[in-house]
């Protein structure tokens, strides 16, 4: 029993096209890279990144940039914490703020999504603290 040119064709099409879903379906739902697995795009003190985004916000908002930095806190709320009055970190989900506490120095970690020049203020997500 041989199949016709068209039924050929048509289990070839059908191939085809649960291939491309398969693939579509991997790429739109990868799992996001943990932070912890990206590189550090600065590691130093609160006030030095302060001075550096100040010269050059666009260069630091365009892409996925990690940051670590020492600083001390000056605001904590249910999400997050600010640091030095003008980085707000939110923290990675199921990170509790109840261990911090204002005038903490601390060392955290997080990924840059925004920069309000007009209010001098930084804001990352999927922060971890890395040193209490």
């Amino acid at each position: 029993m041989s199949l016709s040119k068209k039924s050929k064709f048509l289990i070839g099409l059908v191939l085809i096209i649960a291939v491309s879903a398969y693939a579509g379906y991997k790429y739109a739902y990868a799992p996001h890279t943990a932070i912890t697995d990206m590189e550090v795009a600065f590691e130093g003190t609160a006030i030095e990144f302060l001075e550096k985004i100040k010269e050059n916000p666009e260069s630091w908002t365009q892409g996925e940039k990690v940051i670590k930095l020492v600083g001390v806190i000056t605001a904590t709320d249910e999400k997050g914490i600010s640091l030095n009055e003008s980085i707000y970190f939110q923290l990675a989900e199921g990170t509790s703020t109840s261990e911090l506490f204002e005038n903490q120095k601390l060392k955290i970690m997080g990924r840059i999504i925004g920069y309000d020049d007009l209010m001098e203020e930084l804001k990352l997500d999927k922060a971890i603290v890395i040193q209490k």
